[in-house]
């Protein structure tokens, strides 16, 4: 692959990219001279001159009584693959909200045994998402270890990520509740609730958590699949005091 069209894969006209290369071995040239040397048309160059400008990939110096085209540093390609990235990013949350709209298959992940429900909390820990959820704390502390248990709320603090959580009332359930100021979260209880599973409800995804052996987890990753378990999650919440 030439350096023509290495460029036009960084988003630069096939056009401009030979008149680019063209200046930079001349080090400044009239348009006549860019012409000749690139191949490309004098008339087509004038044509784009103005946005190879805007792009920063060349200025124009008057001397004499000639106009020549002077290249950018190449550092400036750097600096605009950098920027392009900071343009993708500034998108990603507006384009995740629309991504996987109704009607596109749900994607599913499933996980087993202590080591998977980890994995499971942390793909919810790492979005970085608000965490909607139903608990059941008395059946979770009888199958698993504090410490083991802890981990999450330890990890959402450091991310600042806030956690609304309708649980089972229990003895656990208020030791629970007790450290939701320290621990970002808060709980209210309920004592007519019967969960055999743990869901959590954040951005475009579901997960449930079972605490029967072998111990499993599945996420759900659709958004009208979430929009709408999150819609009756807030009623059941507007309804508890």
């Amino acid at each position: 692959m030439n350096l023509t069209q290495q460029l036009t894969n960084l988003g630069i006209d096939d056009k401009q990219a030979s008149v680019y290369l063209a200046c930079l071995e001349l080090g400044s040239a009239t348009v006549q001279e860019l012409a000749k040397k690139s191949g490309i048309k004098r008339t087509s160059i004038y044509n784009f001159l103005d946005e190879m400008k805007q792009i920063g990939l060349i200025t124009e110096v008057q001397e004499d009584n000639h106009v020549l085209i002077v290249p950018e540093d190449p550092e400036v390609l750097l600096h605009r693959a950098k920027n392009q990235t900071k343009q993708i990013k500034s998108l990603m949350p507006e384009l995740k909200s629309i991504f996987n709209l109704p009607g596109h298959k749900p994607k599913v992940k499933y996980y087993e045994g202590e080591d998977g429900l980890r994995k499971a909390w942390d793909d919810m820990l790492v979005s970085g998402e608000k965490i909607y959820a139903y608990s059941d704390y008395e059946k979770m502390f009888s199958s698993f270890s504090e410490e083991f248990l802890w981990y999450v709320p330890k990890s959402r603090v450091k991310n600042r990520q806030l956690f609304f959580c309708i649980a089972k009332d229990g003895e656990w359930a208020r030791k629970v509740k007790a450290k939701d100021n320290e621990q970002l979260r808060e709980t209210k209880l309920i004592k007519d609730l019967e969960l055999d599973t743990e869901i959590n409800i954040y951005g475009n995804k579901v997960l449930m958590l079972s605490f029967r052996r072998p111990y499993t987890a599945v996420i759900i990753e659709d958004r009208a699949i979430a929009m709408s378990m999150k819609s009756i999650w807030q009623v059941n919440w507007n309804s508890l005091k």
